[in-house]
């Protein structure tokens, strides 16, 4: 199978996600005394969004020297889109039951399932690919398991504290949009 028709159907699946994502969130009212509640869920929501937005981003790149693609690749695919899915339904209690840790480990859960089957659909596309170094594929290898295993962390320690399973999912975005030496040097 010719890679775009996967990335046209990844492309419009996505769409989906964010739309159903936005349909799911229940704001509460704007009012002075709900201000703080509101502004949480729109950061709960932004925090999803992100990380969808990323996961896109990189899923694009991911693909840009890939020419044709196996039957493991697109049921992989299959699998992370299905994951991404859970995304919006795990985004809704967290911003309900914010002080609940069961919010977090649920979403910790999706996160980890996202960012497993991202890291295994990054590994079995690399496996395929020659145009990308055998250094460059370690790192990126070593990168997703990092976050996969930080993700997956997020759920026992939202045992100890829902605060520590929130910075977990903060800080990959966060670290997303820092400026990696390497590339501050190719810019120069």
């Amino acid at each position: 199978m010719k890679k775009e028709r996967l990335e046209m159907f990844t492309d419009g699946f996505i769409v989906i996600i964010i739309t159903l994502m936005v349909l799911e969130i229940k704001l509460p009212e704007p009012d002075a005394e709900h201000f703080w509640l509101l502004i949480q869920d729109i950061g709960i929501y932004a925090l999803s969004f992100v990380v969808i937005a990323i996961t896109w981003v990189n899923h694009h790149n991911m693909f840009l020297s890939a020419e044709t693609i196996s039957t493991r690749i697109i049921w992989i695919n299959f699998s992370l889109l299905f994951f991404m899915s859970l995304i919006p339904l795990a985004t809704a209690p967290l911003c309900i039951h914010f002080y609940k840790r069961e919010s977090h480990m649920f979403y910790g859960a999706v996160l980890t399932l996202v960012s497993l089957t991202y890291t295994l659909l990054q590994f079995n596309l690399n496996r395929l690919l020659k145009s990308i170094n055998d250094k460059d594929k370690r790192r990126i290898n070593k990168i997703n398991w990092l976050a996969t295993i930080l993700y997956a962390l997020s759920i026992p320690l939202s045992f100890i504290s829902i605060y520590l399973s929130t910075v977990i999912f903060i800080m990959f975005p966060v670290i997303y949009f820092i400026p990696s030496k390497r590339l501050v040097k190719d810019l120069e």
